[in-house]
Order: C-alpha cells, then sequence, then structure tokens
C-alpha cells in the first residue's frame, strides 16, 4: 500500500478543514445568527444585514483556508516558501476575526431590549 505523497498531506487537510468554516458561512448567511456567538436574532435592528456580515465574514475565512491550500502545495515542501504561506494565512484569517470581533462587539452594543415573552415570564 502506497503513502500518500507528503506534499499534498498539508494542501488537504487545509481543504478539509476549510469546509466547515464554507458550510458555517452558508449557514449563518441564511439567517442561522444563533450560531454565532449564540446571537438573539430577535433582539437585532437589522438581522438579515447581521447575517450577511457575518456570512461573508466566514466566507473570508474559508477562502484564506483555501488559498494557504494553494499555496502549500505552491511550496512544494520547501521550508521558506511554507513559511511564507503560514504568515501570509495567520495574517490574513487574524485579521478577519478581528474585524469578525468588531461587529459582535457592535451588535451587542446595539441590542434591544428582548421582547416580552409570555411563556418564560418576562415582561
Amino acid at each position: 500500500m502506497n503513502l500518500p505523497n507528503n506534499e499534498f498531506v498539508l494542501p488537504a487537510i487545509m481543504l478539509i478543514s476549510g469546509a466547515p468554516v464554507l458550510i458555517a458561512a452558508v449557514l449563518v448567511a441564511r439567517g442561522n445568527l444563533q450560531l454565532i456567538n449564540g446571537l438573539d436574532a430577535s433582539r437585532l435592528r437589522d438581522p438579515a444585514a447581521a447575517a450577511s456580515r457575518f456570512g461573508k465574514l466566514l466566507a473570508m475565512v474559508a477562502i484564506a483556508m483555501f488559498l494557504a491550500a494553494l499555496g502549500f502545495y505552491w511550496a512544494h515542501g520547501d521550508q521558506s516558501r511554507t513559511m511564507w504561506v503560514t504568515i501570509a494565512l495567520l495574517v490574513a484569517v487574524n485579521a478577519v476575526a478581528v474585524a469578525m470581533m468588531l461587529s459582535l462587539a457592535k451588535l451587542k452594543r446595539d441590542y434591544r431590549a428582548p421582547r416580552d415573552d409570555q411563556r418564560a415570564g418576562r415582561r
């Protein structure tokens, strides 16, 4: 039995780990905001805009991971190239993470008061 070449392992790992992020991006863009730190869409002024924003940000993370897979394939085991691709991936994903945290903080600041819910006994 032949083992896969080491040059394909890292790109394959990046492709496989980017797929769930892309699936999460689609789910969030469709309005499943509870996936983002338990956001309550009923307390947002414009839940569709928030879903769109977070869906795009998550898609950007997935795209960065897919581009990193291509970069690792291009690096072909060269340690210097692999290092530069890794640095670019870290910068891109962390920049998007900061944008997501800032967006989340802004949304949490603009939360409206909870709606009356007779079932929960709140008024």
